[in-house]
């Protein structure tokens, strides 16, 4: 079934990860419109700009891209009202986002606040990110299996079959270079952040930088646990929903498909 996509990210429409997805999803017969932040936006969660006004500039030399001088957020919501008013997507898939966003780090990440905001716009959508280290420079190369996977996912059922109504289906596929043979899974959000976050001061008076130091053992079950250990996680993201028994069956029934990837 070829569904008709906008994808979007936090890294900006030009990075590694948003153009082979666009590529594999493309390729998969599908008919996407990539409406992405023109620059980096990583850390926006769903945020809107404070100005009201964006610039969007037609990528030169691309079909149907736009480069957005907003926030992940602000580029669904400029698809949604202007590029696609008129025929609207049938999903929302933002990323491949360069590193994983799982635990509570899904509520920093501009990746997963872009899929929260076109949910609470009533369309389905998917957050797919990939568990590349914070200081690895990312390569198209890197997100292959994230692609296969984000093609296999989309083409196994219709979007409502994909994603529980009013939540966010959260993908996270461990690092390209693990020893394990990646599988689906269900999970559930671990209850800490990937890691610490904090600031630490740097060489001059005043000044300040954003560090992540390894945190406590994720708790089994969780996708934090799951995408280190060499699995793809699936889990939700509520947005107008509850998580109740009733997602969890659903990500199992997910996990449970007979993909090819």
């Amino acid at each position: 079934m070829s569904l008709r996509i906008l994808l979007t990210n936090d890294d900006g429409w030009a990075a590694p990860g948003i153009r082979a997805l666009e590529t594999g999803l493309r390729a998969a017969g599908h008919e996407v419109f990539t409406i992405a932040p023109a620059e980096n936006q990583s850390g926006a969660s769903a945020r809107i700009g404070s100005s009201g006004k964006l610039t969007v500039v037609a990528a030169e030399g691309h079909d149907n891209v736009w480069a957005v001088s907003g926030s992940p957020a602000d580029s669904v919501i400029f698809g949604l009202s202007h590029v696609l008013s008129e025929t609207p997507p049938d999903i929302v898939v933002s990323g491949a986002n360069a590193g994983a966003n799982a635990g509570q780090a899904v509520h920093f990440s501009g990746t997963v606040g872009a899929a929260v905001c076109a949910t609470s716009f009533g369309v389905p959508a998917i957050a797919v990110s990939t568990d590349l280290a914070w200081d690895h420079t990312a390569e198209f190369a890197d997100f292959d299996t994230t692609t296969r996977v984000t093609v296999a996912l989309l083409g196994w059922g219709s979007p409502a079959d994909l994603v529980h109504e009013g939540t966010v289906l959260n993908v996270n596929v461990p690092a390209p270079d693990h020893e394990r043979t990646p599988e689906l899974v269900a999970t559930e959000a671990d209850r800490l952040p990937m890691g610490r976050m904090g600031y630490t001061a740097g060489e001059d008076d005043g000044e300040f930088a954003l560090t992540f130091a390894p945190g406590p053992p994720a708790a089994q079950g969780t996708d934090t646990a799951a995408v280190k250990s060499g699995l793809i996680s699936l889990s939700a993201v509520a947005v107008t929903g509850l998580l109740d028994d009733s997602v969890a069956a659903h990500l199992q029934r997910v996990a449970s498909a007979d993909l090819s990837f």
